[in-house]
């Protein structure tokens, strides 16, 4: 079994991600990360949610999960 650094590894993640057409984001701080997850869901449900929806999908986030 052959090793290789954990920068090698994490290079290669990303260029099987590009080229399955994945694209990379910018995250500056956590409301920029918020952002980008309301847009993504917004783009992946084709649809848009209001301040309300979206708040309540946070919510269900921060919950946890069954095993907490």
């Amino acid at each position: 079994m052959s090793h290789q650094s954990e920068a090698l590894l994490e290079n290669n993640l990303i260029k099987q991600l590009r080229d399955l057409s994945y694209a990379s984001a910018t995250i500056q701080d956590g409301a920029a990360l918020v952002g980008n997850l309301q847009s993504q869901l917004a783009l992946l449900n084709k649809t848009t949610f209001t301040a309300k929806e979206f708040d309540a999908i946070l919510n269900h986030l921060a919950k946890g999960t069954v095993f907490e």
